[in-house]
């Protein structure tokens, strides 16, 4: 007995000295905390943590946004449109982009004929962004004032170096390379399935793709859905912190404060999906670099389907993605975007279309064929569109609402033309009365 109430006791004795161990460390590490400086500092900046980590975010996202949208080559002689969809170019390319390291870039020519030489060469494979991009969204090399931008990249025989070239002014600059290899993509590139003959045929600014033959392409089906508008709402103005909401010719706007709003679209049929999102700050006049970038953590918070999201055109201080459906864009009522980024110096407005191309249907080889692209741009100078005036041609899908199902859509192979800043489908153009007013470009300046 007296041995187990020794025992009992010894217990008691370390039981009470470990707790007062235990308390006795709580109280010195809680005032080697409260006395750190670097805590504080930690506490003091949350936004510069989270802009960090929005950086690293975007940064990441370059690669999926920011993909070549075409790729052509020569067949038989004949320069051509290349496309597998099954092998495709674009994402072989930005795979292995990726993994490049860029040793230097130097500026090689301005000469138009040597550019159109390169354009027409057929010791190379090219791949085309839709508009410029910059050397810095790829690497941090740096660059003289005036050497950022670039929309074509050839690749030659060798893993060493590459060409890349602006439309704009005729640059082509040589970039050497290390732990480059182009193998894959060479491969489906003499492969692809579908190789449609081209040209190019300067515009306003840009060197766009003439098809000098009708071509058929083909239909596609797809079953939608769309987000609700508290979901966005949600994500861009917070679940609890929404201030004031009002409504005004049947639209909803949802205000976070006076700098930060979210317009939603009408309800019903006549529902366009379209929302407006706009925050007011006053910032440094952002770069072009900067844009691009910025634009890629904006459309991320929207939490689309990004499966298919492409960067398609930058406009002054305007950054727009579309959808791409075999390597073809998608405009949303009749000529909208998927989202449109605007940056001023005082705000950011993005606009945006919650519309998801969510299942495809399986093809029932409807197709469409197009003219060719000279006499679109005929009928466009009979109407009253110059081709001076002429930014852009491309091939379209048109959003069509299918009837036999709800949430079924059909899109529709068609031209669409940028001119005067306005992206429009032909039969838009067509109806456009140009005699109404001279000064039709100046009025339009700028639109988006």
């Amino acid at each position: 007995m007296i041995g187990m109430k020794f025992k009992f006791k010894l217990g008691d004795f370390f039981l009470l000295t470990g707790t007062i161990i235990a308390f006795v460390l709580s109280i010195v590490l809680w005032i080697f905390i409260m006395t750190d400086d670097q805590h504080f500092n930690h506490i003091d900046q949350p936004n510069n943590a989270t802009q960090e980590q929005a950086h690293t975010h975007r940064t990441k996202s370059v690669y999926d946004l920011y993909i070549p949208t075409n790729s052509y080559g020569f067949n038989k002689g004949k320069l051509c449109r290349l496309y597998d969809s099954k092998n495709n170019l674009s994402l072989a390319f930005t795979k292995e982009l990726k993994n490049i390291k860029f040793k230097s870039i130097k500026k090689v020519s301005s000469n138009q004929k040597q550019y159109e030489k390169l354009l027409n060469d057929p010791n190379f494979i090219q791949l085309a962004y839709p508009d410029e991009v910059t050397f810095h969204l790829f690497t941090k090399i740096n660059m003289k004032k005036g050497n950022r931008e670039f929309r074509r990249i050839f690749i030659s025989s060798s893993d060493k170096w590459l060409y890349v070239a602006n439309d704009k002014n005729s640059s082509i600059y040589r970039v050497k390379l290390e732990k480059a290899n182009f193998s894959l993509l060479r491969h489906y590139a003499k492969n692809a399935k579908v190789k449609i003959p081209i040209k190019f045929v300067r515009l306003k600014n840009d060197y766009t793709v003439f098809y000098p033959k009708p071509v058929r392409w083909r239909v596609y089906s797809y079953l939608t859905d769309a987000q609700s508008d508290s979901y966005f709402v949600s994500r861009l103005l917070g679940t609890s912190n929404v201030a004031t909401r009002t409504s005004k010719d049947g639209r909803t706007t949802y205000s976070l404060n006076y700098y930060t709003k979210l317009q939603v679209p009408k309800s019903g049929n006549n529902n366009n999906h379209n929302f407006l999102y706009t925050h007011y700050e006053k910032v440094k006049s952002p770069t072009t670099t900067s844009r691009l970038l910025d634009s890629v953590y904006y459309v991320h918070r929207l939490g689309l389907n990004e499966q298919n999201l492409r960067f398609f055109d930058a406009d002054r201080n305007t950054v727009s993605y579309s959808n791409y459906i075999e390597e073809i864009p998608v405009f949303l009522n009749k000529q909208d975007l998927q989202a449109d980024t605007t940056f001023s110096t005082d705000s950011v407005v993005l606009a945006f279309n919650s519309l998801n191309l969510q299942i495809p249907i399986p093809l029932d080889g409807q197709t469409k064929t197009l003219q060719p692209t000279d006499d679109v741009v005929k009928l466009l100078e009979k109407k009253g569109l110059k081709q001076s005036e002429i930014q852009r041609i491309t091939v379209g899908f048109k959003v069509e609402k299918d009837n036999s199902h709800e949430g079924l859509v059909n899109l529709i192979p068609t031209y669409y033309i940028k001119a005067y800043d306005q992206w429009k489908n032909l039969a838009e153009w067509e109806k456009q009365d140009f005699s109404t007013s001279s000064n039709f470009g100046q009025q339009n300046e700028g639109v988006n």
